[in-house]
């Protein structure tokens, strides 16, 4: 009888992932959290003008990527040593916004999908206690698949045709239902995000488009 107790303290206490944490312990994850989202939107974008100006464009990508893989390689570091210390923080460790800096450089790990594979499961269960955003694993469950060279559930990763019209990367494993899916999970219906992705990748290279005779985005009807 007391070894069976032990072992149910045990079960009891042990599964679970998040510790109750201290307003000074909050207080520095997310000082934390705040550099990590900030630099992390800094270099998701594309190259600064200066950096353009200074190097030309084909040097100036060059820089801007290397810098982009080193940031985010520390911030997978500095994400792993919170996981290790904490869990996973989601709402009701770190609130709303905050979740949301933690989950972004899991989401650009992209050369450690082994890493993105068991944060994937993590974020499962904390979507099935209402601790994250269900989005935030629709957009983690297709770059896994992408990044393991298979189709997407949910339509989030795009690639271009040669008219510069977004297309699902890798394809999808249900096109006629997706828009269903894609609501369940808080995204934007198929047509929205995809004409949105199509016009921004038009604007973003317009002048190399127009070259080939493409004067306007190739939208979704």
């Amino acid at each position: 009888m007391k070894h069976l107790i032990i072992i149910l303290t045990f079960l009891l206490f042990g599964c679970t992932s998040n510790k109750s944490l201290t307003d000074i312990e909050k207080e520095k994850i997310n000082t934390e959290l705040d550099y990590i989202g900030k630099i992390d939107q800094k270099y998701a974008g594309i190259p600064f003008e200066d950096l353009i100006k200074k190097y030309g464009n084909e040097k100036a990508w060059k820089i801007f990527e290397e810098k982009r893989d080193s940031v985010g390689l520390d911030n997978q570091q500095r994400i792993k040593k919170l996981y290790l210390k904490y869990g996973y923080l989601g709402f009701k460790e770190v609130g709303k916004e905050n979740s949301v800096k933690f989950w972004l450089p899991i989401q650009h790990a992209d050369k450690d999908v082994k890493f993105q594979k068991k944060m994937l499961k993590e974020l499962w269960k904390q979507i099935r206690i209402n601790n994250a955003n269900r989005s935030d694993y629709a957009l983690l469950e297709d770059r896994v698949a992408i990044n393991t060279n298979q189709k997407q559930r949910f339509g989030s990763q795009v690639t271009y045709n040669e008219v510069g019209q977004a297309i699902p990367k890798n394809g999808l494993l249900d096109s006629v239902n997706i828009d269903k899916l894609r609501a369940e999970y808080g995204l934007p219906s198929f047509k929205d995000y995809y004409n949105w992705m199509t016009t921004n990748h038009f604007e973003m290279n317009k002048e190399i488009l127009l070259k080939k005779g493409i004067t306007e985005p190739k939208l979704y009807k």
